[in-house]
């Protein structure tokens, strides 16, 4: 893996799950990086954790709901670091609802955040990132983004699918500036999301690999596309999913 020495970069909802999981791993390895979470407590306690662990961590708290708020983030992490080398926008969520009982806000209220605030967090970084001809920009989408939402619903895969379609096209705009975009398209990952899982429906699921991903495995594939061993990788989506979807 390539050196993340002093490299800067920025991971939304990190204060959980795989979020968390590319944070510790990414200052595992030498980087700086920007936690990001709603809850500003909460926040400044997982960089104190980090901290203590000898991670240079830096607390962005921000309600990625308020489209104000989310390129303040990102401009608030560059002023704390000093440069930009990364962002990933890992931070969404969603709460399934049948298609029969969805409404335009419930609709709009998720892709507010797992469309809308990525596209504004990576227009601002993609405007830093221009001035200095490098940057790599990675988005967690969802194995729920390539069929049916499934269990999380029409708005969330929707909303991933269009992030997808967002990746390809900064990708194709922002090569041109030495930026590379990219997506990490997750299975059922072992997170607070899948807890209520039991034992008999993660194997009803049918994983070929026979069970659901750890958040550092997920973790592992963004380190690579982040890194400089992915240098000529971009437009790409990695597929992070056990073989579900094969």
């Amino acid at each position: 893996m390539s050196d993340f020495k002093d490299k800067a970069i920025l991971v939304t909802g990190s204060t959980r799950g795989i979020g968390r999981a590319i944070a510790v791993m990414l200052g595992s390895e030498g980087a700086v990086v920007g936690i990001h979470g709603r809850d500003p407590t909460k926040v400044a306690s997982v960089c104190d954790d980090l901290l203590k662990s000898g991670v240079r961590a830096i607390p962005v708290a921000c309600d990625l709901s308020e489209p104000a708020e989310t390129p303040q983030m990102v401009r608030d992490f560059y002023k704390a670091a000093g440069r930009l080398d990364g962002l990933v926008n890992n931070a969404g969520g969603g709460k399934a609802v049948a298609f029969r009982g969805m409404t335009l806000d419930k609709w709009r209220a998720t892709f507010n955040v797992n469309l809308e605030a990525a596209m504004l967090a990576s227009k601002e970084a993609y405007e830093i990132m221009r001035k200095q001809s490098s940057g790599s920009i990675v988005n967690i989408t969802s194995v729920a983004a390539h069929g049916p939402g499934g269990w999380m619903g029409a708005d969330y895969a929707a909303s991933k699918a269009g992030l997808v379609s967002m990746t390809k096209s900064l990708a194709f705009e922002a090569s041109r500036s030495g930026i590379r975009v990219n997506a990490v398209s997750p299975g059922m990952v072992e997170t607070d999301m899948t807890a209520p899982l039991t034992d008999d429906m993660k194997k009803g699921l049918g994983i070929p690999m026979g069970r659901l991903a750890s958040s550092k495995e997920v973790a592992s594939a963004v380190m690579f596309l982040l890194s400089d061993d992915s240098a000529y990788v971009t437009g790409e989506v990695l597929h992070v999913n056990g073989g579900w979807r094969m």
